[in-house]
């Protein structure tokens, strides 16, 4: 993986339950990590390849491999926000992995 590439500095978030003041269960964002990424919006042709999988793609994030990054956490970059819908490991091989976004309408 060239580093030169890697020139986003992301956020990985995760959902983590808590409670109110009240006792209510509340949904809460806490940081897995800070790191270097790039992000690549998905061309037209990739996109509606994609789309027959799945209708909500629209970026493809590359990091190197970090353990723990699921489809449940999500990705801060600036103000924007993507949902994470898959995690690939290419070749398994542990040395990056592609996040398959949908950026979060604000």
């Amino acid at each position: 993986m060239r580093a030169g590439r890697l020139k986003h500095r992301i956020t990985i978030e995760k959902p983590e339950l808590t409670k109110d003041e009240f006792g209510q269960p509340t949904k809460t964002w806490v940081v897995v990590c800070t790191t270097r990424a790039a992000i690549d919006p998905i061309s037209g042709k990739e996109f509606f390849a994609a789309q027959q999988i799945n209708n909500a793609i629209n970026y493809k994030i590359t990091m190197r491999y970090r353990p723990g990054i699921k489809p449940q956490c999500r990705v801060k970059y600036k103000d924007r926000l993507f949902d994470i819908h898959a995690v690939l490991n290419p070749k398994e091989a542990n040395r990056e992995l592609q996040l398959m976004c949908e950026e979060h309408g604000t």
